[in-house]
């Protein structure tokens, strides 16, 4: 019984790691067509903010007397946007409805870029549906992009584009962080071939999702074995 369930957890973590591979290899592809397709290609320049319908970040909710709870809405915080670009499921935690209805103006939608803008600057990540209903704290910003597909604007972090504008100009203090308004001056390229472009990353990105809801339940039945084996 022990060497069934020791096996059984051993595939479930190949599993998981095979994935995590493929997930990285992906992000790699879309950063290397970003590379060959705009910035060796001729390309304007727009701010972010003027390619956005909102750049904004959360509160904290006990700052509000508001605690958190075992369940309910997901709560996304910085730690939980790990360098591989997934959501860490083990380190949210959760807000009541009455809470995330305060906090109106930090509510996730799917598409969303969250970019850390606190503590560890710049990792990042796309909010899913999976991930949905979620809010998050002030220090991670919401990008919601708007005139482009948020494909576009992810390849282009991805890529490393935009490291140098982003680290040069990180504001070092008691805590590093980077402002909103430095976000939305962020110089995104452009090519006239955008839109075909935009088609290929939103393929790519699905296909990524796709892959990273997969670890997600991976993870929740290899929770599920350890449950029942301790118990």
């Amino acid at each position: 019984m022990l060497v069934a369930i020791v096996n059984l957890l051993g595939s479930l973590d190949e599993k998981i790691e095979n994935n995590e591979r493929m997930v990285e290899k992906l992000n790699q592809c879309l950063a290397k067509i970003f590379k060959q397709n705009v910035i060796n290609a001729p390309h304007t320049f727009i701010k972010l903010s003027e390619l956005c319908s909102q750049i904004t970040k959360g509160t904290t909710p006990t700052t509000l007397g508001k605690n958190f709870t075992e369940s309910g809405i997901r709560f996304i915080k910085a730690e939980s946007i790990l360098n591989n670009r997934v959501i860490d499921d083990s380190k949210t935690v959760y807000i009541d409805e009455a809470t995330n209805e305060i906090l109106k103006r930090s509510q996730i939608k799917a598409g969303d870029i969250l970019f850390t803008i606190a503590g560890t600057i710049g990792r990042f990540t796309m909010a899913d549906a999976r991930h949905l209903p979620a809010n998050t704290n002030q220090a991670v910003a919401i990008i919601r992009v708007e005139k482009i597909r948020p494909s576009y604007v992810y390849a282009t972090l991805l890529s490393g584009f935009l490291d140098e504008q982003i680290f040069s100009k990180t504001v070092q203090a008691v805590q590093a962080n980077f402002s909103l308004s430095m976000i939305g001056n962020l110089p995104i390229p452009i090519i006239p071939e955008i839109k075909i472009l935009c088609e290929e990353f939103d393929t790519i990105c699905a296909k990524i999702q796709s892959i990273i809801n997969e670890i997600a339940k991976l993870q929740e039945l290899r929770k599920l074995y350890l449950k029942k084996f301790f118990s």
